[in-house]
Formats: C-alpha cells, structure tokens, sequence
C-alpha cells in the first residue's frame, strides 16, 4: 500500500496510519476533510486535538474492522500506531482482542471516550452500532455522554431501552441514585405509546392467549409472546397493570391446588417473565397496584396482606385485613387501597375498609347500607366505580344480580347508582378503565353462553352513558380485561 493510501494521524505523542479509503466511507470527518482542497489531500498528516488515545483507537478499529499494530511497515495490518519518539522501531506486537472487543469493552467502561471520539469523526456506523448494542450496563452512561455531545438519536435510544427495561433498571443501584427527574423521565417514556384495550383469555385447557382490541373494525389480535405453562390451567388468579407491566399471579389448579407463582408481561418487548412468588399461596384475591408496589389482598379464608416492590424483588407481608373476607373487591385510589363488600365468617361485610401504605394500617372508613359482593372496582381520582355483582338493599330487602354501575365518592362519602342494565348479569364480569370509559366483559364465553351473560360494553364516565361494544371474543374463559400502552 503507498504513502497517498495511507493518511498519518497524529494525537498527541501517538501516530496512527490508516487507508485514506476507509475513513472515507466511514467518517463524516474525514470526507468533508478530503474534499475541502487542504493540504491533509495531499499526504500531509492530520492532526487531532481534544480527544483521547482510548477513544480514537476504538472508533479506528471499528473503522478498519482490525486490531492495532504497532508497526508502520506491516501492510497486512488494518491501521498501524506508532510512538513518534521511535518512529524506526518495527516491531510488531498484536492486542489479543478479537476487532470489536475493544469496542464492546470500551462501550462499557470508557463510554465518554468513545462517543466523544465518534462524535466528532462523524462515525455514524459506530453510533448506529452503539444503539443496537444497548445493555443494562451501558444504557445510563450512553444516555449521559450522548447529551453532553449532542447526539440525540442515541439518547434517546437509550432512554427507551431503559424504560422497555425499566424493573429491571429500578433493581441496579446506579439508576437508583441517579437524579430523580431522570428517573421520572423514563418512567414517563415508559408510559407513552398508544392506549391498547387488551384481554387475557384461556381458549382451551392449554391454551391461553393474549389479545388486544381493535375497535376500528371491532376486531381481536393476537399479541406476540409465549405464555408460560406455569400459567396453564388455572382459575381465580390476580391480575393488575403497574408502570405498564401486567402482572398476573396466584390461583388454582383443576386440582385444587393454590400456587403463589408470579408472571408479568411487558408490552415493549412482548415477553412473559416470571417474577418472585409470592409467601402465600392465595386464590380469589384482589392484587391491587398503589404507589408503585403492587399487594396481594386476602385470597379465600385468608386475611393476610403481602407486598411487592420490584426494585427490592421481594413480597413481604404487611398489615393483614381487619377481618377474613371472600367474594370482595378491592381497588386503589389516591394512593390508598380500598376494600368492600364479600362476607365475613359471621356474615355480610358492610364495612369500607381503607389502607394506607406510608402508615401500614387499615381503618374502617365507611358503613354501606347496601351490601355488594363479587362485583368489580375501578378509580377515577377520587371516585370508586363499582360494576356488576349482586346487591342486597337492607331497606328494600331485594337482592339484585342485574348488571350496575355505582360511584363511591371517598372525599364526601356519598353514594350514586349510575346505570342499571336489567337484561344482563352483573355476575361472571371483568372490567377495566381504558381511554374515557370504563369497559365491561364477561369473564366466559362460549357457544351455549346466554345473551344475558354475553356482555361488552362500555360506560363513558363523562357523558354517564352505557354502550354496547361490537366484536366481544367469539370465546374465551376465565377472561380477565386490561389496558396498557403499546410503544410505537
């Protein structure tokens, strides 16, 4: 290879030698560099300032796809380095890393260095590379450096992988001390996206999917991801959304047995993982997410409370229920954790009781003069919606299996019976809050399921309105509803 096929690098007491072609193709740097008519054109070196040795030899070996040599003459070598105090020595001596070891390494461990060197060459091979090579190691010094150098594309790469991987990066304690708007930032990204209507539904006894609701053409899609078989063949398991995971856990096997698994599913990747069990094996309980941990309330004949925060990967239990409930519900609002109806040992539960987790303590907050039980319980700020169910009036003395909706406001304590729907069952109901409504469906459908148990519809809250929603499953058990943002 001549003199004019190489160009000669110079970096403080260090000299590279690298083929004018490669650098081309690669470096923005270097191609405004050739075509400006300098005298670099024409063989005479290029000096370099403000970076260091360790980034500039990495962006190089990116570039040549080699590793260093220390020797001019060895025309075989992808760029040779020399010292400028022994520009005669040939002696070569080869790095023991494969061509991008001392990429990946730097990646990690001298991050600066390397986007800075990156940067201001105009690598943007190695900034793409950079990107697809994101670990749970890196991400935070990547998104760090890439601010400092203005390299937004890589940013904000790094923010949505951190927030894809986001329970993950609440475990390691360099984002747990990271600063706090950060740490709400990625929160934030991990909570855009489009709004998804989704559904958890057992198709047959070993096989359970996960659909989401289109309602342009009233139709059901398939999401992608393997459900664990831990999850096959089980009934009156917990299910709730927390920073956009769905967490499914507990239940019963066909057997009889009570499991304590744990599952999520994260919509960013489209993967199921299994997460600590709980200490209790519990089914037909309430799992409720407040203030980012998620409690599992109760569960039959059990009055024990535990609690989940992932950055500790740990249940552990806290205050139980004031008294051993079956048939309740149980919903969050402004932070606290809400209980009512089901029965008691003695009888009918009439109580509200409330939690509150900063303090671990459950108060009794409200006598109903109705008394409710398997009905389902959503939040909008201040207010509980409780949907389906049966009601038992102790002033009328009527019992009511109809399908209702009814508000609790929990600042004024005031009650409203919203909507009633007398042609369908309250009974056998999932619901959820997606978009301005809060939507209804029936926990089972088959062919042989009646039009008074074959239910989807949606109450708009604003408008205090009931609508029948088209395209329910055409079948499905023990189906649970959901909503979660999808990234784009």
């Amino acid at each position: 290879m001549s003199s004019l096929d190489l160009v000669k690098i110079l970096l403080g007491s260090r000299c590279y030698y690298v083929p004018r072609e490669q650098l081309i193709a690669q470096s923005g740097f270097f191609q405004a560099l050739f075509r400006s008519g300098m005298r670099e054109c024409h063989g005479e070196p290029v000096t370099l300032h403000g970076l260091t040795a360790e980034g500039l030899e990495a962006v190089l070996c990116h570039i040549t796809g080699g590793s260093l040599k220390e020797s001019p003459g060895d025309s075989e070598c992808g760029f040779q380095v020399i010292s400028i105090d022994a520009v005669e020595e040939t002696e070569c001596r080869s790095q023991e890393d494969e061509p991008m070891g001392g990429i990946q390494s730097m990646a990690s461990g001298h991050t600066q260095a390397l986007v800075e060197a990156a940067s201001y060459l105009q690598v943007q091979g190695l900034l793409s590379l950079l990107q697809s090579s994101l670990s749970l190691d890196t991400c935070l010094d990547l998104l760090e450096v890439s601010h400092l150098h203005g390299q937004w594309d890589l940013a904000s790469a790094a923010l949505r992988f951190m927030a894809t991987h986001y329970h993950s990066m609440l475990q390691r304690k360099d984002f747990q001390q990271s600063p706090e708007p950060l740490q709400n930032r990625v929160l934030e990204e991990r909570l855009r996206g489009t709004p998804a209507l989704m559904v958890l539904s057992q198709q047959g006894p070993d096989s359970w999917v996960l659909l989401r609701y289109h309602e342009g053409g009233g139709s059901w899609q398939v999401m992608t991801g393997e459900l664990p078989q831990s999850m096959l063949r089980v009934q009156g398991y917990g299910a709730t959304t927390l920073h956009n995971y769905l967490f499914v856990a507990g239940g019963r096997r066909e057997n009889g047995q009570e499991i304590s698994a744990v599952h999520s599913y994260n919509p960013n990747n489209g993967r199921w993982t299994q997460e600590p069990s709980m200490n209790q094996k519990r089914c037909n309980f309430r799992l409720v997410a407040a203030g980012g941990a998620l409690y599992a309330v109760g569960g039959q004949s059990l009055s024990n409370v535990e609690c989940y925060i992932p950055k500790h990967e740990e249940w552990t239990f806290v205050a139980p229920l004031p008294e051993t409930l079956v048939e309740f519900s149980a919903c969050e609002s402004q932070g606290k954790i809400y209980v009512v109806g089901g029965y008691t040992p003695r009888g009918r539960n009439w109580n509200i009781f409330r939690y509150c987790p900063s303090s671990d303590e459950w108060t009794l907050f409200d006598v109903c003069q109705q008394h409710f039980r398997k009905q389902q319980m959503v939040s909008v700020e201040d207010t509980l919606f409780l949907v389906g169910g049966g009601v038992h009036d102790t002033r009328s003395g009527q019992c009511e299996d109809s399908l209702s909706i009814r508000s609790y406001n929990t600042r004024t304590k005031g009650w409203e019976c919203l909507k009633v729907n007398t042609s369908k069952c309250g009974l056998g109901v999932s619901c959820t809050l997606y978009n301005d409504g809060i939507y209804m469906l029936s926990r089972d459908i088959n062919p042989n399921t009646g039009g008074r148990r074959r239910v989807f519809l949606k109450y708009c809250v604003f408008s205090e309105s009931l609508e029948y929603v088209r395209g329910p499953p055409s079948v499905g058990n023990n189906m649970q509803l959901c909503s979660m943002y999808l990234s784009h």
